[in-house]
C-alpha cells in the first residue's frame, strides 16, 4: 500500500523546517544514548538487553528466560529486556524528534501510515518523510558492480519458487536504473542520484555534516537510522548473547568495519538514505 499524497498541512511542514536543529539532536541523542545503553549492559550481563523482535525464541517472556537460563544468566534480566528491530529503532529516534519539537500528533499520523498491515516499511517512512520536507538520496558506492551484487544475492539466498523475488535481495541493477532513469526507486521519489553513488570506500565527507538521517537497503528490508556519518542500526534477528544486536560504526557500506553492517548471507550495498536537508 503506497504512502498517501499530501499527510501533512503546510503548518505542520513549516514547524518541522522550522525546528530541525531540535528535532536532530533529540533523535540524535536517542540513538547514542541506546547505543551506549546496549553496551553497558552486555557488558555487564554477557547478554543484550535489546533482543530482536522477529526471532521465534524471543517471542513471549518464558523463551526469553529460556534462552537466559541457557547461556546461564538469571531470569530477572527478562524483566529489564527491551524488544527491537531495524526499524523500531529508527522510529523510536524519530518519535523523540518529534516529540522534542512539539509535533507529537505529526508522528502519530506517520506511525499509524507505518502501522496498517503491521508491514512497517522503511521506505514508506522515508517517503512520509519526504512529504515533510526531507530529500532522498540514492547510496550505491559501485554502480559498476551491480550485476555482480545481484547475482550473489540470488545464490546467498536462491528464490524460493522459479522466477520468485526474495526480499533479501538489493535489485542492484534495477533499481539503479529507475531511481537513475525515472527518478524512482521502488515507490519512493529521489532527489539525488548522484552524491552518494560510486564514492566506492570513501564516502563524501560533506555526509558527516548530516546531524541525523534514515537509511534504508534493499527496498526497505533493512534500516538504518544514524548522524553525522555513522551508522547506529537494531537487528531483530540476532541471538541474545550477540553484542551485535545493536552495532555502531561509520557508513561506509563497501569498507572495512564499515556500515550498514552485513552477514553473511545479507550483504547490504545499495539502497536510499532521507536526509532532513541537502547537503
Amino acid at each position: 500500500m503506497a504512502v498517501p499524497s499530501n499527510m501533512f498541512t503546510s503548518a505542520e511542514k513549516t514547524k518541522h523546517r522550522n525546528s530541525l536543529p531540535a528535532f536532530a539532536d533529540a533523535a540524535a541523542d536517542f540513538l547514542d544514548w541506546t547505543y551506549d545503553d546496549h553496551i553497558k549492559f552486555f557488558r555487564q550481563w554477557g547478554v543484550s538487553k535489546y533482543y530482536g523482535n522477529r526471532k521465534p525464541e524471543h517471542k513471549t517472556k518464558a523463551l526469553r528466560i529460556e534462552q537466559l537460563k541457557k547461556y546461564g544468566k538469571p531470569a530477572f534480566l527478562a524483566d529489564q529486556q527491551v524488544a527491537t528491530a531495524c526499524v523500531t529503532l529508527a522510529m523510536q529516534a524519530l518519535e523523540r524528534g518529534f516529540n522534542a519539537t512539539g509535533m507529537p500528533n505529526t508522528w502519530k499520523k506517520i506511525n499509524d501510515q507505518l502501522r496498517i498491515g503491521q508491514k512497517y516499511y522503511g521506505t514508506d517512512l522515508q517517503a512520509m518523510l519526504r512529504q515533510l520536507g526531507w530529500k532522498v538520496y540514492l547510496w550505491n558506492p559501485d554502480p559498476s558492480k551491480n550485476a555482480e551484487w545481484d547475482a550473489e544475492d540470488k545464490r546467498l539466498n536462491p528464490p524460493k519458487t522459479s522466477g520468485g523475488w526474495r526480499a533479501e535481495w538489493g535489485g542492484h541493477a534495477l533499481r539503479y536504473a529507475s531511481s537513475v532513469n525515472k527518478g524512482m526507486y521502488y515507490d519512493v521519489p529521489v532527489d539525488n542520484v548522484t552524491k552518494l553513488v560510486g564514492f566506492k570506500k570513501s564516502p563524501p565527507a560533506s555526509f558527516k555534516s548530516v546531524p541525523i538521517w534514515v537509511g534504508t537497503a534493499h527496498a526497505g528490508y533493512h534500516v538504518f537510522p544514524g548522524r553525522t556519518g555513522d551508522v547506529i542500526e537494531a537487528h531483530s534477528m540476532r541471538w541474545m548473547n550477540s553484542i551485535e544486536n545493536i552495532e555502531f560504526s561509520k557508513f561506509n557500506p563497501l569498507g572495512s568495519g564499515g556500515g550498514p553492517r552485513w552477514t553473511p548471507s545479507l550483504k547490504y550495498r545499495s539502497g536510499l538514505i532521507c536526509v532532513p536537508s541537502d547537503f
